[in-house]
């Protein structure tokens, strides 16, 4: 059939189509737009979900273990010296339900052990008196000093079980960075509460070794998670059942308790020349 459009006509159609396809395209572009929304948000929402997630994951305390912490195989931590500092012996672990084991003495040196609570009052109070004495002998090379952190004071603060909390933390720094071992006990001391407080929280445990330059996620998160609690009872109870290692005494009566050569200091905590004195010849005592 012969077409019989007249221009016009064709115009016109012309423009119809033209006007349809636009607005099948308006169409799409208006799904299209509804579709998306929904999607941005969801993506949106679920970015914000993993960061949260992340977040959480970061911060989450460390879970608590039977073993204990690394670099502590006596129960203790040993200090020499090295480079005109004092490092620390590193070791393993005490795997969970297993056993310490002692140090073999140094017979060149005098060798220092102190059984201490870092909630302990004469702890602070022998540390404050003889600690620039030890720092030195050990990191010149004339001592080596091994700290063995026992919970025996948690009585003492309203329930909140900070003996125990404040010597989990020394375990986290020994376990994660113990080079700084003795530079934290010395800022727990500082910044001791006093007996029948509350104690200091983990987040002000935290703080405390930040203070004393341990910027560590790992300690913070055991710090939090008080990581080495099992561990803290138990070498609370051998220092306490005995027998010590190396020692002319049989147990841990109360801290400080100081051996150098394995004879205990029963001289004044507070006495630095009585102290010396001893290190320098502990069997003239």
């Amino acid at each position: 059939m012969p077409d019989d459009k007249t221009p016009k006509d064709a115009r016109r159609d012309a423009a119809r189509e033209a006007a349809r396809i636009a607005r099948e395209k308006a169409k799409k572009q208006e799904r299209l737009r509804r579709w998306l929304i929904p999607t941005s948000v969801t993506v949106g929402v679920l970015a914000i979900a993993t960061i949260v997630t992340l977040v959480i994951v970061n911060s989450a305390p460390a879970p608590q273990t039977d073993a204990g912490p690394q670099n502590m195989a006596s129960d203790g931590i040993l200090l020499v010296g090295e480079g005109g500092k004092m490092v620390a012996v590193t070791t393993p672990a005490i795997p969970a339900s297993g056993t310490p084991t002692p140090s073999e003495p140094d017979d060149s040196v005098a060798n220092i052990v102190m059984y201490v609570d870092l909630s302990c009052p004469a702890c602070q109070a022998f540390e404050a008196t003889n600690s620039p004495f030890i720092e030195s002998v050990v990191a010149s090379g004339d001592a080596t000093l091994e700290v063995h952190p026992i919970a025996i004071l948690d009585r003492s603060y309203q329930g909140t079980l900070y003996s125990t909390r404040s010597n989990n933390a020394g375990a986290c720094v020994a376990n994660f960075v113990p080079d700084s071992f003795y530079d934290f006990m010395t800022a727990m001391y500082v910044n001791q509460p006093a007996e029948t407080s509350t104690g200091l929280t983990n987040s002000e445990i935290v703080d405390v070794a930040k203070g004393a330059g341990i910027d560590n996620a790992d300690v913070d998160k055991c710090i939090n998670g008080e990581t080495f609690t099992s561990w803290v009872h138990a070498a609370t109870q051998r220092a306490q059942d005995g027998p010590l290692p190396n020692a002319n005494i049989e147990a841990v009566a109360g801290t400080p308790t100081v051996l150098v050569n394995g004879i205990q200091f029963t001289g004044s905590i507070t006495d630095a020349a009585a102290f010396q004195a001893f290190v320098a010849n502990p069997t003239a005592a």
